[in-house]
């Protein structure tokens, strides 16, 4: 008992020097570690800040004489998704206004359009939608294919009445009732932006707390060689600490200022972004202990860190991952937390979520055993010659 307390009580007082110097020799890292994150937040989340796109420009060409024709164009100018703009232009017309990027979307109204409507014949709408960006071209569909459906609905329950049927009969036959479990409004601040901060706080981490390892090595190589696992403990807490709050003041903002759900445990949240933050901090930590300078603790860990995002499991389902792709996703620390979060947030649980707190600390400690390894091997080589950059400087303390 008196040895884990001796060992605590080092480890707490090597995390005091540790933040002198964080906040001194190693200013500048620190302050990427906090502005970065916040940054994304604010960046991000005022480009969302609508939460949803609106106002997608389509082109709508109305080549019907009849009222129905133009009762269709008013109702598409009542959907929020869409910013119409009716034209008189030939197909090579509206082809060409696409390409030059200026619409996402093209709606043309045949000129038989109310005399079959009339008649109750068969008659097409033409949309043409611009799909190089899916989100755009998708949002027009959606839009148009919901008022298609209503007017098909009305329309038949038209035709019923006029053959004799009865009000109750005569109406659709068919409904669909939706029920949505989490981001209900399909908003890009529950689906994207927490993502992005997680992002963050690893590209802020790995970016400052591995280079400034990398220099540390040489400011007081002896003080590391000799009280490794007590230094790197100290550094893994103090960053962690750091990062926490910092990611804790992001999701303030984007909760306070950007309406980003919230239903989960603040206590559940903090316990997964925590164990994330472990995880990173050494993988950080594992960079600096290997590699011989600076700027190499960044080249080396930019082709992990910045495409890791993409294998999340949060932009694109594991389910349709190909057996790389998922392998990738299972193998970084924000693999584990993306989707927790995210689902803590706007669904209040996360399935999974003790089984990935482990994954991530069991991460933690494995990098932070390889970097103690790492540091050991690296600067043993050199001061048993008496290398002469990994001097004892303790007092840069």
């Amino acid at each position: 008992m008196s040895n884990m307390l001796s060992v605590m009580r080092e480890i707490l007082q090597e995390m005091v020097k540790e933040v002198q110097v964080m906040t001194g020799i190693h200013r500048r890292a620190m302050i990427i570690m906090i502005v970065v994150p916040v940054l994304y937040s604010l960046l991000f989340g005022g480009m969302f800040y609508q939460n949803a796109l609106t106002k997608v420009p389509v082109l709508v060409c109305n080549l019907d004489d009849g009222t129905e024709g133009r009762q269709f164009v008013r109702d598409l100018r009542m959907i929020s998704d869409l910013h119409v703009e009716e034209v008189a232009l030939s197909d090579q017309d509206i082809a060409q206004r696409m390409k030059l990027d200026t619409v996402s979307g093209a709606i043309i109204i045949p000129a038989d359009f109310s005399r079959k409507l009339h008649t109750g014949k068969l008659t097409t709408i033409e949309l043409t939608i611009d799909n190089s960006n899916t989100v755009l071209g998708g949002t027009i569909t959606r839009a148009v294919q919901s008022l298609v459906s209503t007017w098909e609905a009305d329309h038949s329950a038209a035709e019923r009445l006029v053959l004799g049927w009865n009000t109750v009969d005569a109406s659709a036959r068919l409904s669909l009732t939706t029920r949505v479990l989490g981001n209900s409004t399909g908003g890009y601040e529950d689906f994207f932006l927490v993502v992005l901060i997680l992002h963050a706080a690893q590209i802020a981490s790995v970016f400052s707390l591995g280079p400034s390892l990398v220099l540390e090595r040489k400011r007081r190589g002896r003080k590391l060689f000799r009280d490794t696992w007590c230094c790197l403990t100290a550094k893994l807490i103090v960053y962690t600490l750091l990062e926490l709050s910092v990611l804790s003041v992001c999701l303030a903002i984007s909760l306070f200022c950007f309406g980003l759900t919230c239903r989960g445990s603040w206590l559940e949240i903090t316990g997964v972004m925590t164990a994330y933050l472990l995880a990173v901090q050494a993988f950080a930590l594992f960079m600096g202990a290997w590699v011989s300078k600076a700027d190499k603790a960044i080249t080396y860990a930019l082709f992990y860190i910045m495409p890791s995002v993409l294998f999340t499991g949060a932009i694109w389902p594991r389910h349709s991952m190909d057996m790389i792709s998922l392998f990738i996703s299972y193998v970084i620390p924000i693999g584990y937390v993306a989707n927790d979060v995210r689902a803590l947030l706007v669904l209040g649980s996360a399935s999974g979520y003790g089984l990935h707190v482990l994954c991530l600390l069991i991460y933690a400690l494995l990098f932070l055993g390889l970097s103690v390894w790492g540091i050991k091997k690296n600067l043993g080589r050199f001061l048993y010659v008496g290398y002469p950059a990994a001097g004892n400087d303790d007092s840069a303390s």
